[in-house]
């Protein structure tokens, strides 16, 4: 996976951005961390780390020049404000094409995703030889009120996809947001205003024909992890997707 890099949008996480990138750092994996203007000790924490673990580097090599040649790189983005998660997205992906990654895993920073499915997740998409892999959460483990709003907008995306695209698509869990895809496909995506990116990246996917496959993933929702999505917010999701087909068609 060394042409993968981890993009992590990440928002007043001090309790959970630690778990995440030590994770990622035990399998090797570079990724980038956008700080999306976090105002408790997130950008301390992340800074912090970052020293200590190139401090580390440098020890080690100063012992045996032939170890840890191979380190996984932190590149960070620390935003002034507050700028939400599809913007966040946009520029964790820009910066990571500019560094020619040619796959981008997308996963939260609030630790709900684990680091350790991806090795499973790329195996997924290299077994099936696929452009995109999307993770699906086990609906044992999702929250009731989530399990209806992810049932109707699976639904709902699966039939507006299909029909825009002109090829069939269903998808399972299309507001999983814990996904691997090969950055060819997003150089020019569009990733909106809110929560609906994860919509508009299926939708864009869909119509420049890329394999898009599934694989069950490991969720938590654990006491740390704040959700901010709500019944309006899911609806605005609707809205902007509509939006996007009526004014972006062709585009």
């Amino acid at each position: 996976m060394k042409n993968l890099v981890v993009v992590i949008p990440t928002y007043n996480e001090e309790k959970n951005i630690l778990k995440v990138l030590s994770e990622l750092h035990n399998l090797n994996l570079d990724s980038i961390v956008v700080d999306d203007g976090s105002t408790d000790n997130t950008t301390h924490i992340i800074k912090k780390y970052i020293a200590k673990t190139n401090n580390n580097n440098d020890n080690n090599d100063n012992k045996d020049n032939n170890k840890n040649k191979n380190n996984p790189k932190i590149y960070t983005i620390f935003k002034n404000r507050n700028e939400g998660k599809a913007e966040a997205l946009k520029q964790g992906t820009k910066f990571a094409i500019k560094q020619g990654y040619k796959y981008i895993c997308y996963i939260d920073g609030d630790y709900q995703h684990k680091p350790k499915d991806i090795p499973i997740m790329f195996e997924k998409l290299k077994k099936y030889d696929a452009d995109a892999v999307f993770g699906i959460r086990r609906y044992k483990h999702i929250p009731f009120y989530r399990i209806i709003s992810n049932y109707f907008a699976s639904v709902f995306m699966s039939v507006v996809v299909s029909i825009y695209a002109l090829n069939l698509h269903i998808f399972k869990d299309i507001q999983s947001g814990f996904r691997i895809i090969k950055g060819d496909f997003l150089k020019d995506a569009y990733f909106g205003d809110g929560y609906s990116v994860e919509h508009l990246v299926a939708i864009q996917l869909a119509k420049k024909k890329a394999k898009i496959v599934e694989e069950y993933i490991s969720i938590e929702y654990h006491p740390n992890a704040i959700s901010h999505i709500t019944t309006k917010k899911i609806m605005d999701v609707m809205k902007e997707v509509v939006k996007y087909i009526l004014f972006k068609k062709g585009g």
